[in-house]
């Protein structure tokens, strides 16, 4: 294979993988089944919640 080729293939193929990827991370991350925790996460900083000292 020459050098072009490779680079050719590389691009086409690189893409694909990282747009790939992509889609899996974004539907991992909204999930239906995950919202309650995304919520639950967004808010902690809002709770009163006693931190002990130690």
């Amino acid at each position: 294979m020459s050098h072009d080729a490779v680079l050719v293939f590389a691009k086409t193929w690189g893409a694909l993988y990282l747009f790939v990827f992509f889609l899996a991370a974004v539907i991992w991350t909204y999930r239906p089944s995950k919202r309650k925790y995304y919520e639950d996460e967004a808010n902690r900083p809002l709770k009163d919640e006693d931190i002990p000292c130690k």
